[in-house]
């Protein structure tokens, strides 16, 4: 019984798929007699894809990139020798230096420059505070003392105002000693690089001995505590995608293991070359498994065979139907919601484009799903789909 039901299930989408064909091969003779003639205009170089039928889905899938929810780049503010790098226990218990994939805790001092010239600048500074603050309590005596004779008349006007630019100017050589001992005091402390959080270590560019320069990249670390799950969806599609939402996410490097995880952001603007906005899905990661770089595939519960019934172009249901590279999608320029596809077409050794209205489904990775319009096998075009026009003369590049 169920080998019966498979085989009629097999033919049933053998004949939607032969149909769609046909349906389209006569779309195509039907439309393409008009753009045999009086076309002189140079042919435009495009590249082609072939659209492709896709095994039908139970709602929306998308390909994922794992990121680490933070990612430091840490670098010297100051410049010197690495006098220290911090040492941890490798796999066989013998104390080396830290490295990638080393976890560090937060305040770890992970690397440490030569500090006898910071040390020295501090300690001048420190110094020239202290004689600047020993001249400032001295006119600040005499001024006082002179405040006192100037009131009986003992002592002229304009030698008090002295007394009085003395005093402010003592003031100010205060105020710029402390600067300059908080400067070195600073620099002092930069010459010490603590880790800002509990993470792993991704990559470090100094060795001990090294002469760095200010703004020189020592080392990345990554927070893996969570991860972020980030995919692109289309704008017709973009209204299901909620902040907030639960999500399933699975890694295939890990035996299809499936992560749940909450969508938390959900970006404004969509991108310039793929047209897709990118969706943050965060998971939690105590274990440690999810690694940066790994690829998933996240789970929307979507649209069904009862929402998108066959149509009259195809003949197909949305389950197992054509998907196209998302490059190959196009606006109509009198529609400025809808979406176009152009097709190459070959007649008399000349290929043509030929606009395609189509209603789209879900992406998938790079590609997205025509409800109808397009049937397999047709040559959609890529590179160029934005500069050409309905019966352009096209050539194609291989």
């Amino acid at each position: 019984m169920f080998m019966k039901n498979s085989l009629k299930l097999n033919w049933k989408i053998i004949s939607r798929c032969v149909l769609a064909i046909i349906l389209a091969v006569d779309t195509v003779v039907s439309i393409s007699f008009s753009c045999w003639a009086g076309e002189t205009s140079p042919p435009i170089p495009v590249r082609v894809s072939v659209a492709e039928l896709t095994a039908g889905v139970s709602g929306l899938r998308y390909s994922a990139n794992i990121t680490p929810r933070k990612q430091v780049d840490m670098a010297f503010k100051v410049g010197g020798y690495v006098n220290e790098i911090a040492k941890l226990p490798g796999p066989d218990g013998i104390m080396r230096d830290v490295r990638a994939g080393d976890r560090v805790k937060q305040g770890m001092v992970l690397a440490r420059l030569d500090v006898k010239d910071y040390a020295v600048r501090a300690s001048q500074a420190r110094a020239s505070l202290e004689e600047a603050k020993a001249s400032l309590a001295m006119a600040r005596k005499d001024y006082e003392r002179n405040q006192s004779l100037v009131k009986g008349g003992y002592v002229a006007k304009s030698d008090f105002d002295r007394k009085q630019e003395s005093l402010d100017v003592a003031g100010a050589r205060v105020d710029v000693a402390l600067a300059q001992l908080d400067q070195a005091n600073n620099q002092l402390a930069d010459s010490v690089l603590k880790s800002p959080l509990d993470g792993v270590v991704v990559s470090r560019f100094v060795e001990r001995g090294s002469l760095v320069a200010s703004g020189t990249r020592a080392f990345v670390l990554v927070d893996l505590s969570a991860v972020k799950a980030i995919f692109g969806v289309p704008d017709s599609l973009l209204s299901r995608i909620k902040t907030g939402e639960t999500l399933s996410v699975v890694v295939d490097a890990l035996n299809h293991r499936e992560f749940k995880g909450i969508v938390t952001a959900v970006s404004p603007s969509a991108d310039s070359k793929s047209r897709v906005f990118d969706v943050e899905v965060t998971i939690q990661n105590s274990d440690r498994i999810l690694k940066d770089g790994m690829i998933a595939t996240v789970h929307v519960d979507g649209v069904n065979e009862r929402e998108h019934p066959p149509t009259q172009t195809t003949g197909q249901p949305y389950m197992g139907i054509t998907s196209v590279p998302l490059q190959s999608v196009v606006r109509p320029p009198d529609d400025p919601k809808g979406y176009m596809v152009f097709v190459a077409a070959e007649k008399n050794g000349q290929w043509f484009a030929l606009a395609r209205r189509v209603e789209l489904g879900d992406v998938i990775g790079r590609s997205v799903r025509v409800l109808h319009g397009i049937a397999p096998g047709e040559r959609v075009i890529t590179a160029g789909a934005t500069i050409v026009h309905d019966c352009a003369l096209v050539t194609i590049a291989p």
